[in-house]
């Protein structure tokens, strides 16, 4: 009689002590200091929402939560939500430093991406650098950020090399030239001379020149800068900046008559700054971007970046540039989050990170490969334009057209 008794008593305790475990299982699986809870993962994003590029960094918010929110509809990641935690730089070196601690201590999340200011980066890059937080991906590649590589620091946006090589050879080839003169146009940043330097490297390959005139992010009037190239009669410009930036630059060429190509970076592409240069002054602007824009193909990955932007009323953002590669950074982050598993944590995530990871966006962006010795990005790009008498935009070839530029 005593043996049933004693085998119940045994039985109980192995059942709460099995209960103990699996409680102890499901708590180790929570980390509040990584920013990660049993229904949700809080996951950091530092964009300019209200400062000078808000327009552009704005517009690349709403991709980023709304591929969040398609994978949150689903039913999240091994059963927790992902939590944007979506926070105003307002463009500000200072500001980026307020929320970087915010994000890595006060309310702690798992990774951060966007990270918007390239000064911001060259200002914070030995902080990002020792710390601990893995910022995927950024909205603008910095040299101080991505060289040397470093484990917690990964470009989500074109990357610049590859874009200035794409720019100066598609011009080369296009208007015959033999030693290419060029000129960069550029906002006063980190960015910009970063960008410039790519640009003088691909064209000293060439055997040409390349010179560089900037201007105030503010800008409301830039002749001094229109005349300067005008004057320098360059073979084609390259425009680092924002919208303004292109606008004011190409408005201003025109005034003077003076029809001289120009490549905008690939945020430059929005319709509002086409629609601002109007049909003779954009006829001369294209851009080169490793994105496709919404509509511009029927690739499965567009289609359904489309198609999700309309059921959320967010139609009208579709063919920025933007939106689309804050969807995408969306999906490299939900990726590496189911990749990592439930018992996600800082350490793990940077660890599987560092490993080099794919995406594939199903044909909305060009191939995504990082690997242990390159966090570049994508790296392949292409040359759009605007078509004002159809009214949407235009690729110049598809992106393979454009890899032999990359050698």
């Amino acid at each position: 009689m005593k043996v049933p008794h004693l085998m119940g008593v045994l039985g109980r305790a192995m059942a709460v002590s099995m209960a103990g475990a699996l409680a102890f299982g499901s708590m180790a699986q929570e980390a509040p200091a990584d920013g990660v809870y049993k229904d949700r993962i809080d996951w950091g994003v530092i964009m300019d929402q209200s400062g000078p590029t808000a327009e552009s960094q704005g517009a690349w918010a709403k991709g980023f939560v709304d591929y969040v929110r398609k994978v949150n509809e689903a039913g999240g990641i091994h059963g927790r939500k992902i939590n944007a935690l979506v926070e105003d730089n307002r463009f500000s070196a200072a500001q980026d430093k307020i929320i970087y601690e915010k994000f890595t201590a006060q309310t702690p999340v798992l990774g951060i991406s966007g990270f918007g200011s390239s000064s911001g980066q060259a200002a914070m890059a030995a902080t990002v650098r020792a710390g601990k937080v893995p910022i995927l991906a950024t909205y603008t590649p910095t040299k101080a950020f991505l060289e040397p590589v470093s484990p917690v620091t990964y470009n989500g946006m074109c990357d610049y090399d590859g874009m200035a090589k794409t720019v100066v050879g598609y011009y080369t080839d296009m208007l015959k030239l033999k030693a290419p003169k060029v000129m960069t146009v550029s906002i006063e940043s980190a960015g910009g001379k970063d960008y410039h330097d790519y640009i003088s490297k691909a064209v000293a390959k060439l055997g040409g020149t390349a010179t560089m005139v900037t201007m105030k992010i503010t800008a409301v009037d830039v002749t001094p800068q229109v005349l300067e190239v005008i004057k320098q009669k360059p073979d084609f410009i390259t425009i680092y900046g924002i919208n303004n930036t292109a606008i004011l630059t190409m408005k201003g060429l025109q005034q003077y008559g003076a029809k001289i190509p120009a490549a905008g970076i690939v945020y430059l592409s929005s319709r509002k700054a086409y629609a601002a240069m109007g049909p003779e002054a954009g006829a001369n602007y294209n851009v080169a971007t490793c994105m496709s824009l919404g509509g511009m193909d029927q690739s499965p990955g567009n289609r359904e970046m489309s198609a999700f932007a309309d059921k959320v009323g967010n139609g009208s953002f579709k063919d920025d540039v933007n939106y689309v590669n804050g969807w995408v950074v969306g999906q490299m982050v939900a990726e590496n989050l189911t990749k990592l598993g439930p018992n996600a944590t800082r350490a793990r995530l940077v660890e599987q990170l560092a490993q080099g990871f794919t995406v594939d966006t199903k044909g909305l962006s060009a191939p995504i490969v990082f690997s242990k010795d390159n966090h570049d990005g994508p790296v392949v790009h292409k040359m759009i334009g605007y078509d004002f008498a159809a009214g949407k935009y235009k690729a110049f070839g598809e992106f393979k057209d454009y890899e032999k530029y990359l050698k």
